[in-house]
């Protein structure tokens, strides 16, 4: 599918909607520990204001190609925003093993059917990866991951 997009205004509406969601859940964090999110939600919204006004006033129209399936693009996106969802009711770290093993498997069956054994032996890189994440923001960022009722 060929599209014919300004881009500018397009990463700006992108940016826009982007901070508007990382502003949404603000509420819960203490005076000084929003100092510094606030001001890089606030050079997103002034970086995003100015590509939308750069798109107006010299448009940057270009051809964007998307290869692909439509359907598998929103299958993947949907997939992410159940991801996100489940992350505060079961947990960090089962909800994205979950995760990551669906979206290993559905990238995977676009080649052909997937079987167990073969889903198996990436159980290392997915376990390493997940684990990987789990451990930097948990001790080396410090941040509290939601537990859920499992880890």
């Amino acid at each position: 599918m060929i599209l014919r997009l300004n881009t500018d205004v397009v990463a700006g509406l992108v940016g826009l909607a982007f901070a508007a969601l990382l502003w949404l859940p603000h509420g819960s964090m203490g005076r000084l520990s929003i100092l510094f999110p606030r001001a890089v939600l606030v050079i997103l919204v002034l970086l995003s204001v100015v590509l939308i006004i750069k798109g107006f006033i010299r448009p940057g129209e270009r051809r964007v190609e998307i290869t692909g399936s439509p359907r598998r693009l929103m299958v993947v996106a949907i997939g992410f925003f159940v991801w996100w969802i489940a992350i505060n009711h079961i947990g960090f770290l089962v909800s994205t093993v979950v995760a990551f093993y669906a979206l290993t498997w559905y990238l995977a069956s676009v080649e052909g059917p997937v079987s167990w054994h073969r889903l198996l032996r990436w159980s290392p890189a997915i376990l390493l990866l997940v684990g990987v994440f789990y451990l930097t923001f948990k001790e080396v960022l410090n941040i509290r991951l939601p537990a859920g009722f499992l880890i």
